[in-house]
């Protein structure tokens, strides 16, 4: 079994909030009928990090998701060995 570290549920947690901070943010911004040009950099920042928080949640699930195949592929070796 694969150990999910305290570290690793650190990165994650504070990955998922920022996502979910900028994503709530930029849908926010751009419910208002006229954007000044300070909020359309700012709309365009919250929807940069939003893009690349959802990515960055997918890399790391992905991540541990192949850990978690090779730790399986590694117990059925061990167990064909015996």
């Amino acid at each position: 079994m694969v150990k999910i570290t305290s570290t690793f549920k650190l990165v994650f947690g504070t990955v998922v909030g920022f996502t979910l901070v900028s994503g709530i943010t930029a849908v926010g911004i751009a419910s208002q009928p006229q954007l000044t040009p300070q909020q359309e950099r700012v709309f365009e920042t919250c929807q940069t990090t939003w893009q690349t928080g959802i990515g960055a949640v997918v890399g790391l699930m992905g991540g541990k998701a192949a850990d978690l195949l090779h730790k399986d592929e590694e117990d059925t070796e061990d167990k064909d060995k015996q």
